[in-house]
């Protein structure tokens, strides 16, 4: 399972502005304690109004954080189908798997019946708050086998990748996943597309495909 974080100017940017506003707020407190609350409602809003400036800043990079985290995609694989000539429902499929620092990159190639190929992943969908953090949705492609436009099932067997899924489904039926306080939900999801070249990004909590 591959949990990709995101971590760039952005959000160099964003650490800056809430440390900024965490200092202003130090900085309203102990001016506070300093003049003494009474003393400061008579002089007027200085501590205040740096105070509101400080939760508006924190406000603002929290949205914005949260947006990076909800709307990011990680790019994880590519694929190009091809028919093969003189064989109905059949096609060659060029699959890459992109690798991250603790997992290879991988090439690999199929024989696969069908009209349509179809790619399956493990998702594993993080709260939105830990997305703000920087950190995306875990995923392992895990299942690659076609479709036909006819809607003839298909004699070939599923090809499994990365070791398949048996143990991400296994730990689902005993209930063993652990969905509080960091995950929100675990399951499959599948994206399905004709042949052509295409990109393929793992969002929040799906996985889909864009012609490349």
């Amino acid at each position: 399972m591959v949990f990709p974080v995101t971590f760039g100017w952005i959000q160099i940017l964003l650490i800056v502005l809430a440390v900024g506003a965490l200092a202003l707020l130090v900085t309203a407190v102990f001016k506070a304690r300093k003049v003494g609350l009474r003393v400061l409602a008579g002089r007027g809003a200085g501590a205040v109004g740096l105070v509101l400036v400080a939760v508006v800043i924190l406000w603002i990079t929290t949205l914005l954080q949260t947006f990076l985290g909800l709307t990011g995609e990680v790019k994880a694989a590519h694929i190009v189908a091809t028919p093969i000539a003189g064989q109905d429902h059949e096609m060659n499929v060029d699959l890459t798997l992109y690798g991250d620092k603790d997992h290879g990159e991988q090439h690999l190639t199929y024989k696969v019946e069908g009209d349509m190929w179809v790619l399956q992943a493990d998702i594993v969908e993080l709260e939105p708050w830990v997305n703000a953090l920087g950190f995306n949705s875990g995923y392992k492609i895990t299942r690659l086998y076609g479709q036909r436009l006819d809607g003839i099932a298909t004699k070939q067997n599923q090809i499994f990748l990365n070791g398949g899924d048996g143990d991400f489904f296994k730990d689902m039926k005993d209930q063993s996943w652990y969905t509080k306080p960091f995950v929100k939900s675990a399951y499959g999801n599948a994206v399905i597309a004709i042949n052509g070249s295409y990109d393929v990004f793992i969002s929040r909590d799906a996985i889909k495909a864009r012609p490349s």
